[in-house]
């Protein structure tokens, strides 16, 4: 049961460890698999035809919007999905935020130095590290019991139009505080929001690489409800009610903070 809440914190930070520090943690076979699942499911992102699912989904969108219910959705078929010594999860979380302009969302989401007071559930603390122009952000958090984990993450924002934004973050660190379970070994988290009428549709695909556990442990956490899926479910949550608390003041973007130099890719399946 423990085990597999560690997973749980950790979808916030959207994460995926770089080669030169995956390479230290993680066997060479676990991580190309988790490589080419990467690869094969950001080509699948990207031949997708609907924005947010949403938007061609009517029953989705009826529970959104008048159910007022934060939905999940395995991504690629039953999780977890096998690599070599590991286990990949694929969740796609999705929530409709009513009365919440689109700039005040981003403008919150992109304050790094509180994020622990938007998600105080799964966050400590956190720090801008670097920043370039307005799309281009890396930043530390440092997670909360029952697991306590350091990360580190370069994070790129994309202005679609004027009523769609995209964002997708990977981790440059992932350091587990204490001795090391290989509960987290990496996640990539890639969002989607998309401004309505009368608010904002929000939707994350989160991949998370585990250690392997065994069936017992997976089913002890599942039926708690303490695994990736809940997580996606209690990010999505304190997101809603944190941009729609009444006299959120959200921080101007501090000044003086180093360039982040280029942004981060994930090597492509097989390669370092």
């Amino acid at each position: 049961m423990k085990t597999t809440r560690r997973l749980e914190v950790a979808v916030l930070c959207c994460l995926a460890m770089p080669a030169g520090l995956r390479a230290q943690q993680v066997k060479p076979q676990t991580m190309h698999d988790f490589e080419c699942y990467v690869q094969s499911a950001e080509a699948r992102m990207a031949a997708r035809k609907a924005f947010v699912l949403a938007e061609s989904d009517s029953a989705l969108n009826e529970q959104l919007v008048r159910g007022e219910k934060i939905q999940t959705i395995t991504a690629n078929g039953p999780n977890p999905h096998k690599a070599t010594g590991g286990m990949i999860y694929d969740w796609i979380g999705a929530v409709f935020i009513p009365g919440a302009p689109m700039d005040r969302l981003v403008r919150m989401l992109q304050d790094y130095d509180h994020r622990a007071q938007y998600f105080p559930e799964i966050i400590a603390s956190s720090r801008l590290m670097c920043r370039t122009g307005d799309d281009h952000f890396g930043a530390m958090s440092r997670m909360k019991e029952p697991a306590v984990i350091d990360t580190e993450s370069d994070v790129v924002w994309e202005r679609l139009d004027a009523h769609r934004w995209g964002c997708r973050s990977y981790s440059t660190k992932v350091q587990e505080v204490g001795k090391s379970h290989n509960y987290l070994l990496a996640l990539n988290t890639y969002w989607r929001f998309s401004e309505a009428g009368k608010g904002v549709y929000v939707e994350a695909e989160s991949i998370t690489l585990s250690g392997e556990f065994g069936s017992v442990m997976r089913t002890l956490g599942s039926m708690m409800g303490i695994n990736p899926e809940k997580s996606l479910r209690k990010t999505l949550a304190s997101m809603r009610e944190s941009v729609l608390k009444p006299g959120l003041d959200i921080a101007a973007p501090p000044a003086g903070v180093a360039d982040c130099g280029p942004a981060y890719r994930p090597p492509a399946c097989g390669t370092n």
